[in-house]
């Protein structure tokens, strides 16, 4: 078995960011702000992940991961994994106006 390292680069880090965007969320509230990431400029989508009581959308925004994900207790949540979290802001900004 070969092992491999990871090398980290000085200052090098990420951090997951999670935002809730509605607490009262359902389904279609889901596939609403599916719809508007996917119209969003520079916003891609990846995979999808349907289970019985979560969906998760992964999409990647400037080269970060991001994911919109609905779960039947939580509602819909936004997660953005990157450097910067003034574009997490941001984006689950425009996503709460609609």
């Amino acid at each position: 078995m070969q092992l491999t390292k990871l090398k980290m680069k000085p200052f090098e880090y990420s951090t997951t960011t999670e935002m809730v965007i509605s607490e009262s969320g359902n389904l279609q509230d889901f596939y609403r702000l599916a719809n508007v990431l996917s119209k969003t400029r520079h916003v891609h989508l990846m995979s999808k992940e349907d289970d019985a009581d979560i969906m998760e959308w992964h999409f990647k925004y400037r080269g970060s991961d991001l994911s919109l994900q609905y779960n039947i207790y939580n509602g819909v949540t936004l997660l953005y994994n990157g450097k910067d979290k003034k574009t997490a802001d941001k984006l689950a900004g425009r996503l709460k106006q609609g």
